[in-house]
Parts: structure tokens; sequence; C-alpha cells
């Protein structure tokens, strides 16, 4: 027997972060990270405190071509999602792209739309900017959940990143 479906949560609100919200949405941040940490080893956190992250978060919303967008659910947030315009390689067109850099939603508050809603509000962000008309992002190949998720949205694999140690990894005694 399947476990039943949260009932659709309805008292959520997508906004554009504020600088107001760093610290709260640095502890979403911190998560998001430690899952990516979790989900690939090879992912190394680089210790950032709050004062660095409320700097950046203050940048990057005073620039045109990033954002930050919260889910804000009883004065407190739900999750977030961060995005960009980025430019293409020299041998590509179109110039510029959207891009996703990151997506949290906080467990309760899963499988209730709100990150579908986030990622909609991206899209609307990047589509009032000229020139923009698709979305490229990284995914860690191991995060399956992640992967069901954006494919349900429509994504596609379009460029496969991969990875190598520069010299062989040591050989393991048995």
């Amino acid at each position: 027997m399947a476990s039943p479906r949260p009932v659709p949560l309805t008292g959520y609100r997508i906004r554009t972060a504020v600088p107001g919200d760093a610290e709260l949405l640095y502890d979403l941040w911190q998560r998001a990270r430690q899952h990516n940490a979790r989900v690939d080893p090879r992912i190394l956190l680089t210790p950032i405190g709050l004062d660095q992250f409320a700097a950046d978060l203050r940048a990057r919303l005073g620039r045109g071509t990033a954002t930050a967008l919260v889910a804000e659910v009883a004065g407190g947030l739900a999750g977030f999602i961060t995005g960009a315009i980025e430019s293409a390689g020299p041998d590509r067109l179109p110039e510029r792209h959207a891009t996703i850099g990151y997506l949290w939603v906080e467990p309760p508050f899963r499988r209730q739309g709100i990150a579908r809603a986030l990622v909609e509000g991206i899209a609307q962000w990047a589509s009032a900017i000229d020139g923009i008309s698709h979305f490229e992002m990284p995914v860690l190949s191991a995060d399956e959940t992640a992967a069901r998720f954006w494919a349900a949205l429509g994504f596609r694999p379009f460029i496969t990143r991969l990875w190598a140690p520069l010299q062989p990894e040591p050989e393991q005694d048995p």
C-alpha cells in the first residue's frame, strides 16, 4: 500500500529574497550543501560564514543577472532557489541562458508544489530578460531523486560533465 501524499500546502508565498532573509536562508543553503556532499563525497564544502554569505546575497540581489527566491511559510522559509544568467560557450547560440544554482525545500514541505513554484518563479524572472530562452544547469549524477524531479519538469540531458582525478587513486589492500 502506497503512503498517502501530504495534503497540499496552500499557505506559502514565493517572493524575491531580501538581505534580511540572510540568516534563515543561510541555514537552508547549508542544508542544501550538506545534502550534495552526502550524495557525492567528491564534493568538499568550503567553510563560508554567515557574514560572507550575507554579503554575497546582497551582491547577488544587486545585480540584474542573478536572483534568489524564497518560499515563505508562516513567517519562516520552507525553501529557496538561486538563479543567474550565464554566457554560453563562444561556439553556441543563443549567447546567454538561465541557470539554477541551488534549489532546496525543507523535508516537511516537499511534494507540495513548492519546488515547482520556485522553478516557475525563476523561469518568469529569466524570461523577462532579453534574449533568454532556455535553462542550462548542473545536476549531480548521483542524485537520482533530483534527476527525476528535473525530468518531470521537462529538463533533458544536454552536456555531460565528467570527473576524474589527475593521479590514479591508490589501490586498497583487501
